[in-house]
């Protein structure tokens, strides 16, 4: 087996300690367990059926307010450097990172390092911060060493803490099935694979759950697979598309499906997981890399790789963006964003390292669209905390608490790229004003973004701090 599971040395006597956030913020819902214990049976994959408590939930929370003094507050990081005796081409950078939905900890992959799972502080778990907090140093509780790329990774939409058998993720990379991983230790727990028509094992490219968590919907080269959680291994059933899957939404019985073709998707998913059409939204000038429905299901927004827009849709008439965001993603690499929970704020980052945030409340929804210039977008806020690409935003689903990432891949020698007809750049000052080729300007991005390399997972405080006016 080429994957290695690492626990955190404090832990290794057991489970990771995972504090029970919901039990904190959550501690007049009545149990509907005796003796600790569900009182459904235990499923093949140890998963039970957790939607009664979690809409008790919802009913008594109330989400708190976002960015009321318009500052960040940096709680804690931590960061990966890469080892002396590694190849040069050897990169760990952050690619993507997502908190669980009980908002205990924050999953996260790094180039070349495979998974790790980093907890939330406890001093955050209520209560506010002032602007003195001592910065934490984060420390991965978990860590698998996935061999190979890391394609996408979800975690289970039950997951809570007083629950351990929820508490999963599931992870697929290349030459490799889906693979569903224990939150508390680590371990593999089953996996899902899916063949083509030769009987060759095939990696999927993207993952999700159903709303409810009974399915895994895989994307795969013009195919989407759906596999029952409950029975793990290679019984699936298959819906033929018309390219490669890059992405999914989801909400309720609705299925958005991005792909490589700049075109977006829309399925309606039956009771018995069949798949029917409604309709394929066109706009983006790349491939989809990210796509997620609003809170109320009316909207989605998408982005796409080397697309400096993010594209809002009205699904009820999706011929046509409702609105165009600007961002800036000069590269293929995907570029997360998220939505608040409370459905008012939309955060992306850039290959610019600069984190952007819109009150949809204050967005001309009527207003043009072209709106890609930097001197009339209507971004509300907009924060320079990072050096490199913030490639990643996830925001706490409890919490006023947005987790970030950063890194991409660096050229450790951008001057391989110049043209033959030019090697005379070679022997002359690099100054952007007497830079003419395209090329060379492509050249002294690339050297700048080499000295500004930055590869960390930055948790920041969007509530109020009482000592910042």
């Amino acid at each position: 087996m080429d994957t290695v599971m690492e626990i955190d040395s404090q832990n290794s006597s057991g489970a990771p300690e995972l504090i029970t956030f919901l039990e904190i913020n959550s501690s007049n819902v009545d149990k509907t367990y005796s003796d600790g214990e569900p009182n459904e049976s235990e499923s093949v994959t140890g998963i039970v059926n957790t939607t009664c408590e979690s809409d008790c939930i919802k009913n008594v929370f109330e989400y708190p307010s976002l960015f009321p003094n318009r500052t960040l507050l940096e709680l804690c990081s931590s960061s990966w450097s890469r080892s002396p005796k590694t190849k040069q081409n050897v990169q760990p950078y952050l690619r993507g990172c997502k908190w669980s939905p009980d908002g205990t900890c924050c999953l996260s992959v790094v180039n070349n390092d495979g998974v790790h799972v980093t907890e939330l502080p406890r001093d955050l778990y209520s209560g506010s911060v002032t602007a003195d907090r001592t910065i934490d140093v984060l420390d991965s509780i978990i860590h698998v060493k996935e061999a190979g790329l890391v394609y996408d990774f979800c975690w289970y939409p039950g997951m809570n803490s007083n629950i351990p058998e929820t508490c999963c993720w599931i992870t697929t990379r290349q030459n490799a099935p889906i693979q569903m991983w224990d939150a508390f230790d680590g371990s593999l727990r089953c996996s899902y694979r899916g063949f083509n028509s030769v009987d060759e094992m095939e990696p999927a490219l993207s993952i999700t759950f159903s709303q409810e968590g009974t399915r895994i919907i895989a994307g795969y080269k013009k195919v989407l697979r759906t596999f029952d959680v409950e029975r793990p291994g290679r019984d699936f059933s298959e819906h033929k598309i018309t390219s490669s899957a890059s992405c999914f939404a989801t909400n309720s019985n609705l299925l958005a499906v991005g792909s490589w073709n700049t075109t977006i998707s829309l399925y309606n998913i039956s009771e018995m997981g069949t798949y029917k059409s409604i309709g394929k939204m066109h706009g983006h000038s790349g491939g989809v890399t990210h796509a997620k429905f609003t809170p109320d299901g009316l909207r989605l927004v998408s982005g796409a790789r080397k697309d400096h827009r993010l594209l809002v849709w009205d699904i009820r008439y999706y011929r046509r963006p409702l609105n165009i965001l600007s961002r800036v993603v000069n590269t293929n690499q995907r570029v997360y964003f998220d939505i608040s929970p409370c459905g008012r704020y939309l955060v992306s980052g850039g290959t610019d390292g600069i984190l952007k945030v819109w009150d949809v409340e204050q967005v001309d929804w009527k207003s043009s669209l072209d709106v890609t210039d930097v001197d009339t977008d209507n971004v509300t806020f907009k924060y320079h905390h990072h050096r490199d690409c913030c490639n990643s935003v996830s925001i706490h689903p409890y919490r006023p608490i947005v987790a970030t990432g950063s890194g991409q891949y660096h050229f450790t020698d951008p001057f391989t790229l110049l043209d033959e007809n030019e090697p005379n750049i070679l022997n002359r000052q690099m100054n952007p004003e007497e830079l003419n080729s395209e090329c060379e300007q492509e050249i002294l991005q690339d050297l700048r973004y080499s000295q500004n390399t930055e590869n960390s997972l930055v948790f920041w405080w969007t509530g109020s701090v009482p000592d910042i006016t």
